[in-house]
């Protein structure tokens, strides 16, 4: 993609996307790269064919592809973390309807080993659908198995264990919310249920209208765990629950009781060491580091109004998407693994990033925009992908007038140099 280079060499437009002044020194910095295009299928009714709706996305951690959520096309859809481009999509799924309970694709998640590559999407009709794609042809998939979990809605977020080779997915629109555990094959076909639906037990503060978020596994308990974003009790923020491989809710982490006044838990993700970053849905709150004990390592405050939420193992950091109340300016903000803020990466107008994920083989950094508002940042009004890339910053700043030619030159020769890399990588 070479839509946005030279616009994006600008200093000047960096530190405007960025809220960087021109030739300042800001370590270990994301700058945008460039726009993907999200063409329509056919199943697209939105109107011009926008990708207006969306859900989800997830890298895949061996080929580096990114898989999105894409309700407006009824699909998830596959871009290439080394081309920059749109692959192709796993299609079937009921698109955008009159609610999101009904509408997918929601999760997504995905397996590869072997040469093959297996997608998790959660559909609106209350299935696991399961497609399969070699790594030599990762934009064709083919279609296995729509698995259901029982329920009136949306099979939504979703998780998978390595050492269990379980996929733990969540009906978080039902009442009350529930999980189901999967049974795989090495994480590949066959494909069935093992248990469900799996419920937090009242003694642990379940409600049936206490929901169900994003879930992750956790290598360092050996189990999974789910954001719940209310338990009972008048106002109470929602907390987290830890659930085994063999489907038993172990623990529920009331929030309550750990001094938290406003959440409901969305995004999870889990960092080195097994500590847990959630963030709140609420805006206006916070971000929560947790042990793998369930106490409270830090609050991050200011990172509130959160959706996904994600974690790259090989930068050690997470991602956390966020709105912070007016929809005006902050995008989402990058967090090391103490809770400390650093970089806020910022839009000068567009409405807050719900959906993230990390390439882990770049580091490249991808966000779903939905072209709904006239305030987005993408080349058309159709919507798009944004990526942002990691930059090493020069140790001493220039002086005078020469930042502004500097950094449009170092931005140039940047993305060149990742042209070459990628394109290395997809050899």
């Amino acid at each position: 993609m070479k839509c946005c280079s030279a616009t994006l060499a600008s200093a000047a437009v960096v530190g405007l996307w960025l809220g960087v002044a021109p030739g300042s020194a800001v370590a270990d910095t994301l700058t945008p790269l460039t726009f993907i295009p999200v063409p329509a299928d056919s199943a697209n009714v939105q109107l011009g064919g926008a990708f207006s709706s969306f859900d989800i996305s997830f890298a895949d951690p061996v080929t580096g592809n990114v898989y999105i959520a894409d309700r407006s096309n009824a699909s998830v859809d596959i871009f290439s973390g080394a081309s920059l481009t749109f692959l192709g999509r796993a299609t079937g799924f009921t698109g955008q309807q009159a609610t999101t309970s009904l509408s997918g694709a929601d999760g997504v998640l995905t397996v590869t080993s072997g040469g093959v590559t297996t997608i998790y999407g959660g559909n609106g009709d209350s299935t696991l659908r399961v497609y399969n794609a070699t790594t030599a042809n990762p934009g064709s998939p083919t279609f296995i198995t729509a698995i259901s979990t029982g329920g009136l809605f949306r099979v939504d977020e979703m998780a998978y264990s390595p050492l269990t080779q379980q996929v733990l997915a969540a009906n978080n629109a039902d009442a009350p919310a529930y999980a189901t555990l999967f049974s795989t094959t090495g994480g590949h076909p066959p494909v069935a249920v093992l248990l469900g639906p799996i419920t937090v037990p009242i003694t642990q503060g379940g409600i049936a209208a206490g929901g169900m978020e994003q879930s992750a596994w956790n290598s360092t308990t050996g189990t999974f765990f789910v954001s719940i974003p209310a338990l009972a009790g008048s106002n109470n923020p929602g907390g987290v629950s830890q659930i085994s491989t063999a489907g038993t809710f172990l623990n529920t982490i009331n929030f309550a009781t750990l001094g938290i006044a406003s959440c409901s838990p969305a995004g999870l993700a889990v960092g080195g060491g097994g500590n847990m970053m959630v963030g709140c849905g609420n805006v206006g709150t916070q971000a929560i580091l947790l042990r793998p004990n369930g106490t409270i390592l830090k609050t991050i405050p200011g990172l509130g109004g959160t959706d996904e939420l994600w974690y790259d193992p090989t930068t050690k950091k997470f991602y956390v998407t966020g709105n912070n109340g007016s929809n005006t300016t902050r995008f989402f903000d990058v967090v090391d693994e103490n809770g400390n803020i650093l970089q806020t990466v910022n839009l000068p107008a567009t409405t807050s990033a719900h959906s993230i994920t990390v390439d882990p083989l770049t580091g490249d950094v991808f966000v779903a925009v939905a072209g709904t508002s006239a305030l987005n940042p993408c080349p058309t009004s159709l919507g798009c992908i944004e990526v942002f890339a990691p930059t090493a910053t020069p140790e001493t700043p220039l002086p005078g007038a020469l930042p502004l030619f500097a950094t449009g030159l170092g931005a140039l020769g940047l993305l060149g140099w990742r042209r070459k890399k990628k394109a290395a990588l997809a050899a």
